[in-house]
């Protein structure tokens, strides 16, 4: 067992941060990063990537995860209906099995950090990134310009294995939150909770 496993299963199993952990608090890990609004089938499919991941290297699986939604900081005309509170979210990430939960505060400041500081500060810097889980389509830093190809890149002089996970499908739809939003603001609420993969009350009630 390494010393980060060794924090987090003595009395700190599946912690949650409400910013980067302190310097010590993760020696090294996993970690999968994205808003995560819904908890959909999609975002299911990156935690059970990170999981995996997680037993291979025998390392925590920790999601990373922002609040408020981004948009609501870049562009606030064009934010999106909140499908789940990070309470939620957090409660979706711990019930799936991820050892840890970092919330981290979406801020004019965060959004203009370059992707190779949000990387290397934050990623290696504060969770000991060994293993880095994203949808094919992740993108982050200023102006997104951390995509896969940056990130894989970037691992391969930081010493992070990057893993860019193909997006979930059903038939004609991609799974997204996006997609969630679009068949609840038409009444098709047995549409949205195929896409969520499970019954879900408090998003079905957001039905329009």
């Amino acid at each position: 067992m390494t010393s980060a496993q060794h924090q987090l299963t003595t009395g700190q199993r599946q912690r949650v941060w409400r910013d980067w952990p302190d310097l010590g608090d993760l020696c090294a890990s996993v970690a999968t990063v994205g808003v995560f609004d819904g908890f959909h089938r999609g975002h299911v499919a990156l935690v059970e990537a990170a999981l995996a991941e997680g037993r291979r290297l025998g390392l925590p699986a920790v999601l990373v995860t922002f609040e408020p939604h981004p948009l609501t900081v870049l562009a606030p005309e064009r934010a999106p209906l909140q499908l789940l509170s990070v309470e939620d979210r957090i409660e979706q990430a711990l019930a799936l099995g991820v050892d840890g939960v970092v919330v981290l505060p979406f801020t004019p400041e965060l959004a203009a950090q370059p992707a190779a500081d949000f990387v290397e500060q934050g990623l290696v810097g504060r969770l000991g990134l060994r293993s880095l889980v994203v949808g094919d389509n992740f993108r982050c830093g200023h102006g997104g310009e951390g995509d896969v190809a940056f990130l894989a890149e970037t691992g391969r002089r930081l010493g992070f294995e990057v893993s860019g996970v193909d997006l979930v499908r059903l038939g004609e739809r991609t799974c997204s939150s996006t997609e969630v939003r679009r068949a609840l603001a038409a009444g098709d609420v047995a549409s949205a909770l195929d896409v969520l993969g499970r019954a879900d009350p408090r998003i079905a009630a957001m039905a329009g």
